[in-house]
């Protein structure tokens, strides 16, 4: 039996071990009769995503996409204090790049993770394609002190809308919004719940080389009205600290979080990696929302790079050291109901260096109850090589748009 295996063995044996433990422990107690509602919550969602995606660029070209997106959310509660989750993205491509794409199918039927909980169910023969995802599996104890969590799950250190720095366990992509749970990771994860909103976490999460496991543990109080929390530990080949904060500074909501990363290989002569960003939002009174950040990124590039913005376009997973491919970064949203059954909102986001520019408007309506309709768009812009007569020169151009229609069922 190869490593990777033998840890996916022992992790879930860990699962079940404890489950088990703690339900054994409240066998001797006489509990009143519960209903089966009171023991499982299923909950979720079904979507029909479908995107067109059109670009001037003969290098990216054009594309669309198309797919059922059902979501199963899956809650037990066998006894007192013991939580058991499982949590399954179901997607049925019918048309479009990813059903006609092989490639894209192998990806997407490989997990990130310490356990591969992702499966390409048929031959999905071209041109469709099912995939069947578990991207939360957790069995948790917790009371009003302490909260124990073990499998795959969010650690959500992050304080911002737009960018987190101090979420290294699982950055997500901006772009990607259409993933509303944002990735899980396989984690240990301890929570401490102290006096006056203080506490402690540890978490760690492992993988078959330790130089890949990310381990943490984040001090969090408040003083003067705002929340702080420090963070120290392991990420991948980094040592790492960060800090973060949230308060208001009048009726203004203002947060912040840095985050640094060092190698432990070679630490003086290596480079470091500092990432921050600050934002701030505000709720006028004709209930128009705004949310304004910047992010620096030592780690990003000044001018136009062809792959690392492909990636950024694409929606691709980023790293917590790598949150935009640019330096400087500037991020500005707006939503507003424009009835109570309409809803509007405005992002954009401006990378400095390859001047690299997204702009996404949206409407989202409420048709009846647990029934809404989604129209999206996405427009990027930014310096990019095109071939001239002088050979490769960088222009400024739009390089890809996409239109998204979703129409959406929760349950």
């Amino acid at each position: 039996m190869c490593a990777s295996r033998k840890i996916a063995s022992l992790f879930l044996i860990g699962l079940l071990f404890l489950s088990a433990e703690l339900s054994a422990q409240d066998s001797t107690a006489v509990a009143p009769k519960r209903k089966f509602s009171d023991v499982v919550s299923i909950k979720g969602y079904v979507k029909n995503l479908n995107i067109v995606s059109f670009s001037g660029n003969p290098l990216i070209g054009n594309s669309d996409e198309h797919f059922l997106h059902n979501r199963i959310n899956l809650r037990i509660y066998p006894v007192k204090n013991v939580t058991v989750a499982a949590e399954f993205r179901n997607r049925f491509f019918y048309s479009g790049r990813t059903a006609e794409t092989p490639s894209a199918k192998d990806m997407m039927g490989m997990d990130g993770g310490l356990i591969d909980m992702s499966w390409n169910i048929g031959n999905n023969v071209n041109p469709v394609h099912l995939n069947s995802t578990i991207d939360r599996l957790w069995v948790a104890y917790g009371n009003d002190k302490v909260d124990l969590r073990i499998g795959r799950q969010r650690i959500n250190w992050g304080v911002n809308l737009a960018w987190n720095p101090n979420d290294i366990f699982n950055a997500y992509n901006f772009v990607d919004f259409d993933y509303e749970e944002r990735p899980g990771t396989d984690a240990v994860r301890f929570q401490y719940f102290g006096k006056n909103m203080s506490g402690f976490e540890i978490a760690i999460a492992p993988r078959e080389n330790w130089k890949e496991a990310t381990a943490a543990l984040m001090y969090k109080f408040n003083a003067k009205e705002y929340d702080f929390q420090f963070i120290a530990g392991q990420f991948k080949e980094d040592i790492t600290a960060g800090f973060g904060f949230a308060g208001n500074a009048g009726n203004a909501g203002l947060k912040g979080e840095i985050q640094w990363f060092g190698p432990y290989d070679g630490f003086v002569d290596s480079t470091h990696t500092v990432t921050g960003a600050i934002s701030a939002d505000y709720a006028f009174k004709n209930s128009l929302y705004l949310n304004a950040s910047v992010l620096y990124n030592s780690n990003g590039i000044d001018d136009s790079n062809p792959l690392k913005l492909a990636g950024f376009f694409s929606g691709a997973a980023l790293g917590a050291k790598n949150l935009m491919p640019t330096k400087y970064n500037g991020f500005v949203s707006f939503s507003y109901p424009i009835t109570p059954l309409l809803s509007s909102s405005l992002a954009v986001i401006y990378g400095y260096g390859p001047n690299l520019l997204m702009i996404n408007p949206s409407l989202t309506y409420s048709i009846v109850e647990n029934w809404d309709i989604l129209l999206a768009g996405q427009l990027f812009f930014s310096d990019f090589p095109e071939l001239t007569s002088n050979g490769l020169e960088n222009k400024y151009q739009n390089l890809s748009n996409s239109v998204f229609l979703r129409l959406k069922f929760s349950y």
